[in-house]
């Protein structure tokens, strides 16, 4: 009897850790294992507890598969969800449906929380799988600008981590391209050592190839650029891949880092994906500049105080080649020191690895005063012979009038503003206050357009042309009066 009932016990023993049948859960948030087929179902909409034990810096998906119903799991590392994933039965197989990944660097346990959201039944497998970080083919360290080839995406939910030093002050870069006879979505990001998200790109067949953009590095240590299948387009690349990594120089390679004033400046280019092209400018507090940019490609240019914030910028890749027609807003130097031009190859946000090429920059500086006719003027005057050019630049005049009097302003073009559709504004402006006093934007040649208004008290007045506030500015000669309203 007592060898029958051991061998009895050891059957039964047996029987609970079989590992190839799946495993059976009470549901009620009892520790579950690690790849293991875990089958269990919900009735009544009474959620389902899953927890599982989790290695420090571990990584998990999960495998989920509805036989009956909809079912969603929210997966945690124990303090917050760190993402949400469902399923309806459908024909995919359990292995070809895994979860966003979940991270857990401090470790201890996961948890999953599973509920139906449509009906009050469903059955259901899943299985908890960690994922194998390291390179399989490729050496996990590599130089920035190398080149990596070889890696491949397998299975579905591998991620790779690769890692590599950067010193503070130098900017990184990356992309990657899906390979192979039938590629899908591939997802790239770069972090630093302690998981910090510092850029991403997820590229895909039929689409252009994008890279990460820029990324600038403050502290010297090692950074961590992670491949996994994308997430966010239906067809998940498995197999090779290949990835780019760049290390950009931020100073023009053939141009001087100076950038002249009012000098069309065309002796630089963006010579590969992510390049940058910083020059320096300076003038006095008070100066007001125009700058104008053409570009081709998708690139960008924006303009930063000697604090590093943002002045103006101007976004390339207009079917216009008229370098004038690519200006940005008046901007006025508030401070001392030198003033940055970057140019950037590519969108902010989607950097194409195609934007490369050529490109023109002009900083112009904006005087107010009119250039062929005088500043001052008198009330019953008309004012002929000046122009508004470039576009966004400014002319001020000055008139006196007594006080109270009613007038009349009065402007037109004498040929069409460009760029077309474009407009040139008048304001006469209280010169005391600043106050608005009339104003008038045409778009077209054609008659004076007029307003009236009433003298303000200081009687001294300041007629400005040019400076749009509610339309895009526009370059063409002008006429204007003020004149006794009827």
């Amino acid at each position: 009897m007592h060898a029958r009932g051991s061998a009895v016990l050891l059957c039964a023993c047996v029987a609970c850790v079989d590992p190839v049948g799946p495993f059976h859960p009470q549901g009620q948030g009892e520790l579950v294992p690690l790849n293991r087929v875990i089958e269990d179902f919900i009735s009544d909409s009474v959620p389902r507890l899953y927890s599982f034990e989790a290695a420090i810096d571990g990584e998990y998906v999960v495998l989920l598969k509805a036989y009956h119903g909809s079912v969603s799991f929210l997966i945690t590392d124990g303090v917050s969800t760190v993402t949400t994933y469902g399923s309806a039965a459908v024909t995919i197989p359990l292995e070809e449906n895994p979860s966003f990944p979940l991270r857990t660097p401090l470790g201890g346990s996961g948890s999953i929380r599973a509920q139906v959201f449509n009906g009050d039944t469903a059955r259901f497998q899943f299985k908890i799988v960690p994922v194998h970080t390291p390179p399989e083919i490729a050496p996990r360290r590599f130089e920035w600008g190398d080149t990596l080839r070889g890696e491949t995406i397998n299975p579905l939910w591998d991620t790779d981590v690769f890692v590599a030093h950067a010193q503070a002050g130098q900017t990184i870069a990356a992309a990657l391209e899906p390979l192979g006879t039938d590629p899908g979505a591939i997802w790239l990001t770069i972090e630093s050592e302690n998981g910090q998200f510092l850029g991403q790109v997820e590229n895909a067949p039929g689409t252009p190839l994008r890279s990460t953009g820029a990324i600038p590095v403050s502290v010297s240590q090692d950074y961590r650029l992670v491949v996994r299948r994308g997430f966010f387009r239906a067809t998940r690349h498995q197999g090779e891949y290949r990835v780019w990594s760049y290390l950009i120089n931020r100073a023009p390679e053939r141009a001087p880092v100076t950038l002249p004033k009012g000098v069309v400046r065309a002796d630089e280019r963006i010579d590969q994906p992510n390049d940058i092209d910083e020059f320096t400018f300076q003038d006095t507090v008070g100066a007001e500049y125009l700058a104008f940019f053409d570009a081709r490609r998708h690139f960008s240019m924006f303009i930063y105080s000697p604090t590093d914030s943002f002045v103006s910028g101007r976004i390339g890749g207009s079917t216009d080649t008229t370098l004038l027609h690519q200006g940005t807003v008046l901007f006025q130097l508030q401070s001392a020191g030198p003033y940055k031009v970057k140019v950037d190859g590519g969108y902010p946000g989607d950097w194409l690895m195609a934007d490369t090429g050529a490109y023109r920059v002009l900083l112009f500086p904006v005087d107010r005063r009119p250039e062929n006719v005088p500043a001052t003027f008198q009330v019953g005057d008309t004012v002929r012979g000046e122009a508004i050019f470039p576009a966004g630049e400014i002319d001020e005049f000055t008139a006196s009038a007594t006080p109270g009097a009613q007038l009349m302003a009065g402007m037109r073009v004498t040929a069409d503003p460009q760029p077309q559709f474009d407009y040139v504004e008048l304001l006469v402006l209280d010169d005391a206050t600043g106050t608005a006093l009339a104003q008038i934007a045409v778009q077209t040649t054609g008659a004076f357009q007029t307003a009236s208004f009433t003298v303000p008290p200081s009687g001294t007045l300041r007629v400005r042309l040019g400076r749009q506030i509610c339309c895009p500015p526009g370059r063409a000669p002008y006429e204007f009066f003020l004149r006794p309203a009827p």
